[in-house]
């Protein structure tokens, strides 16, 4: 099996964002530490937008520049470990300030299909570019921001241009369509990748680019009971080390709660504990290919012990890549 651990290199959406270093550089740290520990390497997809946006206030507010320099400082540390570092786009970046003191975001335009055909592919051609510039790597895989790529038709001549052969945006039976969101993974081939071409959720042997989608897993109600009951007794543990707020996600809280969800298969707080049952469920069905999300600012302590004992557990029968380890041409 090939197990991909990828993460989401971002701060929150919502009021407040965090700071750079609870929510992005400390966590991201931890990680570092286990992958050199284990000896695995780990994807990063890197929300680019922030990355133009600290170029854009740098000289202005001394504060974006300390942030700018403790992000270009630990993207070159992960480049030089040998981490991978590909394209994640927020497009609400597109609409973001800085007051001197903190982000102000609006996310009214979340997703790519909120903007014109022409911004789309301004927007897509601009922040690669941007992250080859920051990394000095040809970046040629990319996840959605908030899962949210449909529909695809509207952005395939953006990835042709940029050269983008992997995605890594879908979990399978996975749907969402309320606020700011939209996203609808309930179709999709019963594969762990596939080629595809117009749309992210239907195979093409012809298509130009693979989806690497992220394993789902069935949580149950009793599942969120317990993952929000640890948080409020044993914050010390359970709470994230990111000290933003998410955008909201109106009326989720209260069907995980009482209908459960199917979500993707992640590394964060107390979903760490289901990956062995995630990585079982996908060797008995044949599967070569697990990929597991999370994100720096949910990191919880632990978590991160938990991660640190399923790579070792793990690593020596079945392989821990990233997206450049394929060849991306097959």
């Amino acid at each position: 099996m090939k197990l991909f651990l990828t993460y989401d290199y971002e701060l929150f959406f919502g009021e407040p964002t965090g700071s750079v270093e609870k929510c992005i550089i400390q966590p991201t740290n931890h990680l570092r530490e286990i992958a050199n520990r284990t000896g695995i390497k780990m994807v990063f997809f890197i929300d680019v937008g922030y990355l133009k946006k600290l170029e854009e206030y740098r000289e202005t507010y001394s504060k974006v520049n300390h942030e700018f320099l403790l992000i270009k400082n630990q993207i070159h540390d992960l480049v030089r470990e040998g981490h991978d570092c590909q394209l994640h786009i927020h497009p609400h970046w597109e609409d973001a300030k800085h007051d001197g003191k903190k982000w102000l975001m609006n996310t009214s335009r979340y997703k790519l299909d909120d903007f014109s055909n022409t911004e789309i592919e301004r927007i897509l051609i601009e922040y690669h570019s941007i992250l080859e510039r920051w990394t000095g790597k040809t970046v040629h895989s990319y996840r959605a921001g908030g899962w949210c790529l449909q529909p695809f038709d509207r952005i395939e001549n953006g990835f042709r241009k940029i050269g983008i052969k992997i995605d890594s945006t879908v979990f399978p039976k996975g749907k969402f369509t309320a606020g700011n969101y939209y996203y609808d993974f309930t179709k999709t081939p019963n594969k762990s990748k596939w080629k595809f071409q117009n749309d992210l959720c239907k195979e093409n042997v012809e298509g130009s680019f693979w989806e690497y989608p992220i394993s789902n897993y069935n949580y149950s109600p009793l599942f969120f009971w317990r993952l929000f009951i640890l948080g409020r007794l044993k914050p010390k543990y359970h709470k994230p080390m990111g000290d933003g707020y998410p955008m909201s996600s109106p009326g989720l809280r209260k069907e995980m709660l009482t209908k459960g969800k199917v979500l993707s298969a992640s590394v964060d707080g107390y979903f760490v504990t289901k990956l062995n049952a995630v990585l079982k469920r996908n060797q008995q069905k044949k599967f070569q290919e697990t990929v597991i999300i999370g994100h720096p600012k949910a990191c919880t302590l632990f978590a991160l012990k938990q991660l640190e004992k399923f790579i070792r557990k793990n690593k020596n029968k079945h392989q821990f890549l990233t997206f450049s380890d394929l060849e991306l041409n097959k």
